[in-house]
């Protein structure tokens, strides 16, 4: 079972996030470094890419599920900044459109695959046309770049997915995710055993790599939020359907428990309520599934409750225990870490849910104001906002942005009517696509992607994901795992023929346990 997730391409991806993020430190002070960096991470992507086309994917993969902006690395060019997330792509793209003139690879355009994304595709074009016609051309292109990497979809439907090729993209996607927990652990115990005079540099890479939030919160205790913690949350429903297997031993069960602590210390220190409210929605589905493609039984159903209670447990003490870790010495206390996480689950007035309330109203009437077409990428919204951030700028709270809460409203004033519906039909053709494995003894891979779909659209109505590369790279992560339709069949005098075409019959059966 665990060979799924934790063979070599696991340690090696990991080793080299840790080496990229150790890279990344090194050249922060130095913008040329930073340059030379990007030079050498597109050429060394190209060619991996060119040689071996999963692996210049898995490269990409681990790039976006690892890190929550993709500026690790970056280099200001006459006020453009770019990033190693664009240097991935840039390598990615580079040598798939080189295969592809030289005929090493093909992709079909009549891939079923293709058809789910065509809508959003057709959505996000309308978008970039409003967006540059109507407003700022580089505002636009920066609120909607990151629709850009659906253009991964294109080297995903040109290679043959065996078993070995989705194993590893398992692989690399647990090894992002196991690094972006070690890396919240790290920043907690950094911000809560040295005092804040110490800290300035450390603050500095975390806030101008966008690498994550900061925030100071109750006594000496920090809120460690990244939003590549999403790869952790969404990692979690690919172990949970191991929990409902009867043959469960117990060495597994205390391995399984295990990891779900990490995952729940991840979790909590984010207090990401739109995090809660995906779980739930996700939770709610992968048990729902789990018993419609073989009931586990009452007994293994309480097993595995306990298993995620003892896991809770679990994670709130190792968070306490990262805090009062005495090396060098600590700053932070129990108290602050109790009086953090109920005040955040109990206080419903904080700024950012007030924020949330005050900028719902004027954003419903810029989404009324253009309903069918949308206004475009980079439509700003004018509202109040209660952030003593933002107050520090316009004391009045007035603020204006093109950043949104309220992801799916957001995507319906930027995209038009279609986008939404665009992302609900990509939704059903993923689902659908996967559902045909539920019946299968590979079931755990299909309830697996459709509770991590359902996670990230219901988070994503609080907090923009969709329009996110890690909520995208989701999704086109699932791809290579969908589930090919049975051939068309003619019978015609007694005669059988298939006529199913070259790229459904391309797609190989799901990875073997």
């Amino acid at each position: 079972m665990f060979d799924q997730f934790f063979g070599k391409p696991f340690w090696v991806t990991f080793a080299a996030l840790a080496a990229t993020f150790a890279l990344s430190a090194a050249v922060f002070p130095f913008p040329i470094a930073s340059g030379v960096a990007l030079v050498l991470i597109v050429i060394a992507t190209t060619i991996v890419a060119w040689r071996r086309p999963e692996l210049g994917l898995a490269i990409a993969f681990a790039e976006l599920f690892a890190n929550s902006h993709g500026h690790l690395v970056s280099y200001e060019i006459g006020g453009f900044s770019v990033s190693m997330r664009m240097a991935v792509f840039g390598g990615v793209m580079l040598a798939w459109l080189a295969s592809i003139v030289t005929r090493r690879s093909r992709m079909s355009f009549s891939d079923a695959r293709l058809t789910i994304f065509l809508p959003l595709f057709v959505a996000v074009a309308i978008g970039f046309v409003v967006g540059f016609l109507t407003n700022s051309p580089t505002v636009a292109f920066k609120d909607g770049n990151a629709y850009l990497y659906l253009a991964y979809l294109f080297p995903i439907l040109s290679i043959d997915w065996d078993g070995a090729k989705k194993r590893l993209m398992l692989q690399v996607f647990a090894a992002s995710a196991a690094w972006v927990g070690a890396v919240t652990l790290f920043l907690l115990y950094v911000f809560t055993h040295f005092p804040e005079w110490m800290l300035g540099l450390v603050y500095k890479f975390v806030r101008d790599t966008r690498t994550g939030e900061l925030t100071k919160m109750s006594g000496a205790l920090f809120r460690i939020f990244l939003q590549a913690q999403f790869s952790v949350v969404a990692f979690a429903y690919f172990l949970l359907p191991f929990l409902f297997r009867k043959q469960l031993d117990r060495r597994s069960f205390w391995k399984i428990t295990g990891m779900f602590a990490l995952v729940a210390a991840v979790i909590l220190i984010s207090l990401s309520r739109s995090f809660w409210v995906g779980i739930i929605a996700g939770g709610a589905v992968s048990v729902g599934l789990t018993a419609y493609a073989s009931w586990p039984g009452v007994k293994t159903m309480g097993k595995a409750t306990g298993s995620l209670v003892l896991a809770t447990v679990a994670a709130a003490a190792l968070l306490v225990a990262v805090v009062l870790f005495p090396f060098p010495y600590h700053v932070g206390r129990v108290g602050d870490l109790t009086s953090l996480f109920s005040s955040r689950t109990t206080d419903l007035s904080d700024v950012a849910i007030s924020s949330r309330w005050n900028l719902l109203p004027p954003l419903v009437d810029e989404v009324k104001a253009n309903p069918i077409v949308g206004s475009g990428f980079g439509e700003e919204v004018t509202f109040k906002t209660d952030d003593p951030r933002a107050r520090a700028i316009n004391p009045d709270g007035t603020w204006t942005t093109y950043a949104l809460e309220w992801g799916w409203l957001e995507i319906w004033l930027k995209m038009g009517l279609l986008g939404p519906l665009a992302f609900v039909y990509a939704f059903y053709g993923l689902v659908r696509g996967l559902w045909g494995g539920l019946k299968t003894d590979q079931a755990w891979i299909s309830v697996a992607f459709v509770s991590a779909i359902v996670m990230l659209y219901a988070t994503h109505v609080f907090s923009p994901y969709l329009n996110h590369p890690l909520g995208l790279g989701l999704l086109m992560l699932a791809v290579p795992f969908l589930k090919p339709k049975p051939p068309a069949v003619k019978q015609e005098a007694g005669m059988v023929e298939s006529v199913a075409p070259m790229a459904q019959a391309s797609v190989a059966p799901l990875i073997a346990e």
